[in-house]
């Protein structure tokens, strides 16, 4: 693999003299895949970002108000005054930098790596919240029991707590968060491993959630936790999982050289490679109705003229930007490549995440367990 990278770097070096034929390389070489972006239609507010603008409000009126009174002191006039899009973009990085200021002056025995991918999850979590206009699609109402399945970080568990107030959420992970901001009276966590006998009874779960675990199931798990699952849920109870596509579409050929090394990792560790097409027969085999897909692409980089696609895209960057960087520790030594090269590597993927129109796809399944009648 690291005779691979070198030659895949030494060519991304002679594109940077040949900066003119990049387009028509693309377009010869490489099929461009369009992404599906028809969810910006399902939300006539789809503008608002609803979900994003209350994390991130605080930060936001903060910042407007550092830029009027820069701009009265110097005199600016209105016209000179920095667009909101980049205010915006400033505030959220203000945002999860207070954040993990707070976080580490209450937990000081957190490390600089966990903190640096509990940044990366919280700022993935508001992503897809903001674009799918809340934290779930399943059609839930007044759910008595909710269970996060791979809780992380427990954001998501915390935020349907406190939307929920008369619900009970169980947050269930190998490693489950040891605090939690707010610490909701109806929120707990659990130690559990996902792939042996859950810590609830049959029939006791209105609603179960569930995403992001596609590298921590190997492929012969899947059918397992699906037992479990519809085993805790009660009759008429939902499923709701959502699992991203293991690689990037549109790939330029250093992303490429990233996404192949992948592959062959998740081979080794005995993954599923076509869970985004596979799930679906699982869920229905395991006794589940009314099975629907739905598709959420995103894109990676500003590149999109659609102003909510772009701003999008420009958080979607960041948070692939912080894992590549996050994954250096990891790549470097299986590649045989030094530091230097793999920071040159990350930069021309950044560079082609633009160039070659990527996006990042996310799979959303919602089931529902039959009630009596149907059975």
């Amino acid at each position: 693999m690291g005779n691979q990278a070198s030659k895949v770097l030494a060519t991304s070096n002679k594109k940077k003299t040949h900066s003119k034929t990049k387009q028509q390389r693309r377009s010869s070489s490489f099929i461009v895949s369009q992404g599906n972006y028809d969810w910006l239609d399902q939300d006539p507010h789809n503008n608002e970002n609803m979900a994003l603008d209350a994390a991130v409000s605080a930060a936001v009126a903060l910042q407007q108000q550092k830029k009027q009174n820069t701009s009265l002191s110097q005199s600016v006039p209105a016209s000179a005054t920095p667009v909101m899009n980049n205010t915006r973009r400033k505030s959220i990085s203000e945002f999860f930098a207070r954040r993990k200021q707070s976080l580490v002056s209450l937990h000081p025995t957190i490390v600089e790596e966990d903190m640096k991918e509990f940044d990366r999850l919280q700022r993935q979590h508001y992503l897809l919240k903001s674009t799918r206009k809340g934290n779930t699609w399943a059609p839930i109402e007044s759910p008595k029991i909710i269970v996060e399945a791979g809780t992380g970080n427990g954001i998501w568990a915390l935020e349907m707590a406190n939307q929920y107030t008369e619900s009970q959420v169980l947050g269930i992970d190998l490693k489950p968060p040891v605090f939690q901001h707010g610490n909701p009276t109806n929120l707990r966590y659990n130690q559990t491993n996902l792939n042996e006998s859950w810590p609830m009874n049959d029939n006791s779960v209105d609603f179960i959630f569930q995403r992001n675990m596609y590298l921590h199931i190997q492929k012969d798990q899947w059918p397992k936790i699906l037992e479990e699952m519809f085993r805790v849920l009660k009759p008429g109870g939902y499923i709701e999982l959502i699992e991203s596509d293991l690689w990037h579409h549109n790939p330029g050929p250093v992303q490429q050289a990233f996404q192949q090394f992948f592959k062959d990792q998740c081979k080794l560790l005995d993954l599923d490679l076509e869970i985004s097409s596979s799930l679906t027969g699982t869920i229905e085999e395991k006794g589940f109705l009314d099975v629907e897909k739905r598709i959420l692409d995103i894109p990676i980089g500003e590149w999109p003229t659609e102003p909510e696609l772009k701003q999008y895209g420009f958080i979607n960057k960041e948070i692939q930007k912080a894992l590549l960087k996050n994954k250096k520790g990891t790549y470097v030594p299986k590649w045989g490549i030094s530091p230097a090269d793999y920071d040159l590597a990350v930069s021309e993927v950044l560079e082609e995440y633009e160039e070659f129109k990527s996006f990042s796809r996310f799979n959303c399944w919602i089931a529902r367990k039959p009630t009596n009648e149907t059975l």
